[in-house]
């Protein structure tokens, strides 16, 4: 497995396996994947460190970790029929779960005595390692080509199962005691001699400033073809085309040296500049600096060595700094307040991130495997050393942000030394599919509450160090992930948070955020008499809550600026919102971010007043999930059916806008993908049915309002209505013009 890189000695994972070759490479790729699972834990000093628990206590022992990708072999041989037989059933079964902490306090405390020793696990390994080592031998399946659709493509998956947990396993090294291990005699070296970097560390001289640089707005394509030559996890394919705004993002990722000024001006200890989830797990913890940084020195004195995977060293104020969400988003925030400008800094999104990793490894271009990330060789990284990367453990550990050369864009470390952190939550690519073999890889986290990363680390081998990766951890976790921070330019901001030029989304925020006082004209108001009318959201979520025996799951469609779906997250643990215009998604997406955004209120021609639309402290907006899509087909949104099935569905202003209206009310008489049995349904309808928005044929109108009921419940086949009542309310265009709108809102219990 040794090969010579430059002029040292180093322990290079095989490149990815391409699976249009037979065998013997298969067999190769799985010793390799084998070995360097073999490496990793023969830093565990002794039988204790196998069993010692992490100190968080969220995760099962390093003994876990060393049976369960075996496991997996086993249990996925079987699922695929490769194997008839298991090689150890109680094994199979004790070891074929993880653990998915929820929070930073679920904590996992009686499982302390149901693993083997540790020789029993050895030779529970010996026996599955000579089991695949037979089947790549002899099956016949592997005489014919690997593709999605054959059996064999369990293996290549089990393979990069495997390799994934030689990284979450390096991470629960690394918070072990360091005295518990040892580095392997095999393990690479560091890119250089560790310097003492005993002081405070000093901009230009431990570490270099870092630069943003400008990139133009873009066009990218996302997803792997569907006959890319190497396994995929079923996330990866799919095809989605994005485009991406001016922005500005740093050249380096964010190194220990950089982080340190947020430490060192007292960013853990101040409030304004965590997320409520991210500040509850920051005093549930008592985090003071980042979780691999080590005190050396008295309190205050701000001396810190660093936690590599297997020793303390002097702390490397060049290196990328290793945090969680966040601290991330934290320093984003300290970040924007030190400009003192109105430039807002945070993470990148997934296509900014695909945008910077320049020309020569853009999506969907390639015509063999032997790009960088593809086909790694022995001599050089990629063609003509254009580009450099620090994965495929090609270095034992982080190394300098500047340590490689830039790629054609002026950008360090697009792929590798570090995972970075996503703006963007966890979510499928369009025409996302699940792959039978392992139904429950992706879905389950396309809730909400995982955050993706990209790019890959030193450790990622395989799959996981391709340009296709596309993973995901809570944000509380630990990866060896960092980041680097995005500087939106200003005229996006505009753009973005203050709409002045959208007479429309300017109504919808004054509608939805805007008190009765904001809405009517004091002067106006005090000299005539204005019609009586509700509050048309606060109604609606009143009957949500009434009538919703449950408050687990809600799902806005028609969500507009997100006013309900933000009120119904003061209720319902988990909100999902969709909108088939995107400028409103975007500003919704703002006020989950920022908590407020500015607006204007319209008074007569050309004067107008600045208002901001502001959300109250106490609402927990992370548990809002906003999306763009069609309410009349939710297939064609996965994460919908992913979050589903919904304690409660609002439908507000909506059913008469809708080109497909009986398809919307079908979806939930059809499927209990959408609706639960017992679920409510609210529906609120001026019943103002256009052609310019609903063929004719589609309209659900009637003579009366009963004969409206009466074609809703044709399409609501198995719902129960249970009330009926008529709310005025208005939507005001000026402060001399009012638009007077009579809902009727009908709820509806699925039987």
């Amino acid at each position: 497995m040794s090969v010579l890189t430059g002029d040292r000695k180093v322990p290079l994972s095989l490149p990815v396996l391409d699976l249009r070759e037979g065998r013997e490479e298969f067999l190769k790729y799985f010793q390799n994947t084998w070995e360097l699972t073999e490496i990793l834990f023969s830093s565990l000093r002794s039988e204790k460190a196998y069993y010692e628990r992490p100190y968080h206590k969220t995760r099962h022992p390093l003994i876990f970790y060393y049976a369960h990708p075996v496991c997996f072999y086993v249990n996925k041989l079987l699922v695929s029929g490769l194997i008839q037989d298991p090689v150890n059933k109680e094994f199979e079964l004790l070891f074929e779960t993880g653990v998915d902490e929820m929070t930073w306090d679920d904590l996992h405390e009686s499982d302390q005595e149901i693993w083997p020793t540790l020789n029993e696990v050895r030779a529970y390994r010996d026996q599955v390692y000579a089991v695949v080592t037979d089947v790549i031998k002899k099956h016949p399946a592997f005489d014919e080509p690997i593709t999605q659709a054959k059996a064999t493509w369990a293996l290549a998956m089990a393979f990069e199962h495997e390799r994934i947990h030689l990284e979450t396993s390096s991470v629960l090294i690394r918070e072990l005691p360091h005295e518990l291990v040892r580095k392997p005699k095999d393990w690479p070296e560091y890119f250089k001699d560790i310097e003492n970097f005993k002081r405070e560390a000093k901009l230009g001289v431990h570490y270099e400033k870092n630069l943003f640089i400008q990139v133009e707005s873009s066009s990218v394509e996302l997803g792997k073809p569907n006959d890319w030559p190497t396994f995929g996890w079923d996330n990866e394919y799919g095809l989605d085309q994005r485009e991406t705004d001016p922005f500005e993002a740093t050249k380096f990722l964010i190194s220990n040296g950089e982080f340190f000024q947020f430490v060192k001006a007292g960013g853990y200890e101040n409030r304004t500049y965590w997320s409520e989830q991210g500040w509850g797990w920051r005093k549930f913890r008592n985090v003071k600096w980042p979780t691999f940084w080590r005190q050396d020195g008295p309190a205050g004195s701000n001396r810190f060595k660093l936690r590599t995977l297997f020793e303390e060293i002097p702390m490397q104020w060049d290196w990328p700094v290793i945090v969680n969400y966040y601290e991330s988003k934290a320093y984003c925030s300290w970040l924007s307040e030190q400009d003192g400008s109105e430039n807002n800094y945070r993470l990148l999104n997934e296509s900014e991130h695909l945008v910077i990793r320049g020309k020569g490894i853009e999506h969907r271009k390639f015509t063999d495997l032997s790009d960088m990330t593809m086909g790694l060789s022995s001599s050089a990284l990629i063609p003509n050393n254009q580009y450099l990367a620090n994965h495929n453990l090609r270095f034992g550990s982080e190394i300098p942000v500047d340590a490689l050369p830039p790629n054609d864009k002026g950008f360090h470390d697009t792929l590798g030394n570090v995972w970075q952190w996503c703006e963007d939550s966890f979510h499928p690519l369009r025409n996302f599919k699940i792959h039978p073999y392992y139904t429950d890889f992706s879905t389950p986290c396309f809730d909400g509450e995982h955050q993706m990363i990209l790019g890959g680390s030193f450790i990622s081998t395989g799959d996981e160090a391709s340009i296709w990766a596309r993973f995901h951890f809570r944000p509380h976790f630990f990866q060896n992930a960092g980041f680097r921070v995005v500087k939106e330019r200003l005229e996006n901001q505009v753009n973005i948070d203050k709409y002045d030029t959208n007479e429309t989304v300017d109504q919808y925020l004054l509608f939805h955020y805007g008190s009765e006082e904001d809405q009517r004209d004091q002067k106006i108001s005090a000299g005539i008499n204005f019609p009586v009318t509700s509050n048309l959201i606060n109604r609606t979520v009143e009957l949500m809550n009434h009538f919703s025996d449950s408050k687990k799951r809600a799902l806005d469609l028609g969500c507009a600026v997100g006013g309900a779906s933000f009120q119904l997250a003061s209720t319902f643990k988990s909100v999902t919102a969709l909108d088939y215009s995107d400028i409103f998604i975007k500003v919704a997406t703002v006020l989950k971010k920022n908590g407020k955004t500015q607006y204007q209120r319209k008074e007569t021609g050309r004067f107008s007043t600045d208002l901001t639309a502001s959300l109250n402290e106490s609402i927990e907006r992370e548990r809002v999930q906003f999306l763009q899509g069609d309410a009349s087909q939710l297939s064609e949104t996965p994460t919908i059916k992913n979050n589903g099935p919904y304690d409660a569905i609002l439908l507000s202003n909506l059913l008469c806008r809708l080109s497909k209206p009986k398809k919307c009310l079908q979806q939930f008489s059809e499927s209990n993908d959408y609706l639960s049995s017992g679920g409510v349904l609210v529906i609120a309808s001026p019943n103002t049915w256009l052609e310019e928005f609903t063929p004719k044929s589609e309209f659900l109108d009637g003579e009366s309002s009963e004969a409206t009921l009466s074609h809703l419940a044709s399409q609501l086949t198995n719902f129960d209505l249970l009330q009926v009542e008529d709310l005025p309310f208005i939507i005001r265009e000026h402060r001399r013009k009012y638009e007077l709108i009579i809902s009727q809102i009908s709820v509806w219990s699925k039987k």
